[in-house]
């Protein structure tokens, strides 16, 4: 014998996951790109940004800098160098930078 109980369609529907707050690593990530982002969109022509590792290895700067480069709409512009502890990113090709783009 089965039980038998009627519900509300309304109580059928999961309710709606709450919002998780970020944690303090991607609270720091975000502010660390947010300030990435600033500083790519005010490049211009002739001008390199240099970005010098303080709290991070050069490697995470490196790839925090590549992510923001991919989000942002000028990504095919950009070129980025990581030369002697540093990262260089310009829109114009580095020099003394391998580049792993294919010469056309």
């Amino acid at each position: 014998m089965a039980r038998i109980k009627f519900v509300a369609v309304s109580d059928l529907v999961s309710a709606k996951p709450k919002a998780r707050q970020p944690s303090p690593l991607q609270l720091a990530v975000m502010k660390r790109e947010s300030e990435y982002e600033k500083a790519l969109a005010k490049l211009t022509g002739g001008t390199v940004a240099v970005f010098e590792p303080t709290e991070e290895k050069l490697a995470t700067l490196r790839i925090s800098l590549a992510r923001v480069i991919a989000r942002n709409q000028r990504a095919a512009e950009f070129h980025l160098a990581a030369k002697g502890g540093v990262v260089y990113v310009a829109l114009e090709p580095i020099p003394g930078a391998r580049s792993a783009r294919k010469k056309a």
